[in-house]
């Protein structure tokens, strides 16, 4: 269950009325529950809530007889835009955008800046004994109080928070497939986006244009015990050419020829974005010390969570070597990324990657977070209810309010900073206790090096993982993590102390930090961007072909095919597993299969990208050798006859005209060939 779960009274009850969509906005400290719904009243929506006891809403929603229900479809955007769902505003927004023309992401983000005050203290707003007061209260912040009405207000606030803190909850209701614009790009880099500065409305600049020279200028002066603001100073003054004066009794930066210049809070955005904040501690507090720090905790390791995936702990393994796919040699090793909700002990999400432990096994790791499980285990070629993983859920410092593309972006850079609250360096397993503690235990054996060379190879190695995550949700103790209600709770219900159900449990008290993320966004969000091309065969990857029915039912492909040029489209795929990709068209993804030219075992086709390049290598040589003897063996035919017969392949030539009926001789001589001549033999 998550933060902002949608749900219904299918028959009606109390003030829960039929066809209502609800929303589960959190737990308050007086005991009680946050219910809000949207209704329209004349020409604009409202926002409505209800607070009723913990107690009585889990009896609602848990009971033999449940009065309310989830909804089977949770959608995306508000009732507003429910016309819209599915679409990806981000890339359609560019087809729309017109000079002097407003885009729909800065309507989006007007509306935000509005609210900006009531999300600085969100959680003051959701435990007010009356939310909708002080929602409307947080307009006197504005420098403008009368341009958002407070009903607006409301809307928006409750809009963006259920709904996955997503941009696009705040989008206008109005159709337009339009594509999307980048702040960095030529025509928006110069504008500065966010709240006025003080100092006026046009003072200050913006950093977009500025960034590769801001990151350069922190590599270029940090060093251990050098502070971010040192740094800045000093770059302001030897990079950027600034002067430092008093002005009025209050001293300021200034340029000489008022060129743009980053401030410091611009400075250490940029540089922990791009950085990230643990490479950032590191050149200042040097490893040493980070190495010390981080085993530091009073207490145990779960006391601070109550609530699914409010943390989460990520690392990685690497297995034994496996069998190369196509021969008996040792392949790359596995490196294998599980994600642990800290509160439940439950193994969340798994990734791999081949060769080293880097951006894609934390990519696939979190697409498995996010992916239902049925999907997972068909990706991977595990039979349909093999695996018992009811897990699913992102933590909530990963939700991103600018759709797959600040995904992406947060997710580019795992290897280095995992968006999670905290972060360690490596040989800090302490830090990292759940994680680490939950990872497969090998025998140490002491003497000469020696490694294990499994009979796997990669494909059936990661499926032997993911059965190892699903059955460790099912075997771990956390006896130890229950509380004393949960322990009688439990014994109650007749469950086990083991992840899986404690995760049950949890989940259906409503007690969860976990975000839900549609497989489509996840897929733009986490799988490897590729370019595709299209011919009449499907769309080709390597030298293998792919399809679907809803891929050839939507007509693309035969506009694509049809046209002269090569066409390419944008893809995504696993490279561990590339059984299937998906191919993204005008703001929409359709998942195509591999085909196959024969009847071949399904599973066959679940080999990785890598395996995949090498197969097209050897086909390459291979159609390269058969041309080769295909020519020979035409040649020594020819060749052949022309000894027995005594003349060439290809003797004769040309004559002008229509050959003439066959008479005489030539046509006696063809009826003794075809046996039906009467004359007799002389």
């Amino acid at each position: 269950m998550f933060v902002g779960l949608q749900f219904e009274a299918p028959n009606g009850y109390g003030s829960f009325r039929q066809g209502v969509r609800y929303y589960f906005a959190g737990d308050r400290s007086d005991g009680s529950v946050l219910i809000v719904w949207f209704a329209r009243h004349k020409k604009q929506w409202r926002a409505h809530v209800l607070m009723p006891s913990r107690a009585d809403f889990e009896s609602w929603i848990t009971g033999d007889a449940p009065v309310l229900k989830r909804l089977a479809v949770q959608y995306r955007l508000p009732p507003w835009l429910q016309e819209n769902e599915g679409l990806d505003f981000a890339a359609l927004e560019e087809r729309r955008y017109k000079k002097k023309r407003r885009s729909y992401q800065g309507q989006a983000e007007d509306r935000l800046f509005k609210i900006a005050p009531a999300l600085a203290k969100a959680m003051q707003i959701l435990g007010a004994e009356d939310p909708l007061r002080e929602i409307a209260a947080s307009a006197k912040e504005l420098a403008n109080p009368s341009s958002a009405h407070p009903h607006r207000l409301q809307v928006w606030f409750f809009a963006y928070m259920l709904h996955g803190q997503d941009l696009w909850a705040l989008k206008q209701p109005t159709l337009g497939y339009t594509g999307t614009w980048d702040r960095r790009d030529d025509a928006h880099k110069e504008k500065k986006y966010g709240r006025p500065p003080l100092a006026g409305t046009c003072f200050g600049s913006s950093s977009a244009p500025m960034r590769d020279r801001i990151v350069k200028a922190y590599l270029t002066y940090a060093s251990e015990g050098v502070t971010m603001t040192s740094i800045h100073r000093t770059a302001l003054l030897d990079k950027w050419g600034c002067k430092a004066l008093e002005v009025d009794g209050v001293h300021t930066y200034v340029h000489p020829q008022n060129k743009p210049f980053p401030s410091y809070g611009q400075f250490r955005s940029v540089v922990v974005g791009e950085l990230g904040l643990d490479q950032v501690q590191l050149k200042l507090y040097g490893a040493p010390r980070i190495r010390l720090k981080a085993p530091i905790e009073n207490g145990n390791y779960t006391q601070q969570y109550a609530n699914i995936l409010e943390g989460l702990e990520v690392d990685a393994y690497y297995t034994e070597r496996p069998t190369s796919m196509f021969s008996s040699d040792p392949g790359e090793p596995l490196s294998v990324a599980r994600g642990i909700c800290v509160k439940t002990g439950s193994v969340v999400g798994v990734g791999f990657s081949l060769g080293a432990e880097d951006g894609e096994a934390y990519r696939s790791m979190l697409f498995c977070m996010a992916a239902p499980k049925s999907y997972i285990a068909w990706l991977y070629g595990i039979p349909e209810g093999h695996l018992n993983w009811i897990m699913q859920g992102l933590p909530p410092n990963f939700v991103s309010d600018r759709g797959p593309g600040g995904h992406r972006k947060v997710a580019e850079r795992l290897q280095q900073a995992f968006p999670i609250k905290s972060i360690v360096g490596s040989y800090a397993g302490q830090s990292k206790a759940c994680a680490e503690s939950s990872h497969p235990r090998d025998v140490k054996l002491e003497g000469a090096p020696k490694y294990k060379q499994s009979e796997l190879n990669a494909i059936q190695m990661a499926k032997r993982e993911l059965y190892r995550a699903a059955s460790d949700n099912h075997s771990s103790n956390i006896a130890p993590r229950l509380t004393d209600q949960e322990i009688v709770d439990f014994r109650k219900e007749g469950r086990v102390a083991t992840p899986h159900h404690y995760w049950q449990y949890l989940d259906q008290r409503c007690r969860t930090h976990a975000r839900s993320l549609p497989l489509e966004e996840a897929v733009r969000a986490f799988w490897t961007p590729i370019k595709l091309t299209v011919d009449r065969y499907g769309v080709r990857h390597r030298h293998r072909h792919y399809s679907s029915e809803s891929f050839v039912a939507s007509d693309l492909h035969r506009k694509l095919a049809g046209r002269v040029d090569t066409v390419e489209v944008q893809g995504y795929m696993l490279s561990l597993v590339v059984r299937c990709i998906w191919v993204e068209h005008d703001g929409r993804l359709f998942q195509v299969e591999a085909d196959s030219r024969s009847r071949i075992d399904k599973d066959d086709l679940n080999v990785s990208d890598a395996d995949l390049a090498h197969v097209k290598g050897e086909r390459a040589a291979l159609e390269s050798s058969t041309r080769i003897s295909a020519s020979a063996a035409a040649a020594k035919a020819e060749s052949e006859f022309s000894e027995t017969t005594g003349k060439s392949w290809h003797a004769g030539g040309l004559r002008n005209g229509v050959p003439k009926r066959v008479s005489g001789t030539a046509a006696h001589e063809s009826q003794v060939i075809k046996g039906k001549s009467r004359r007799r033999a002389a």
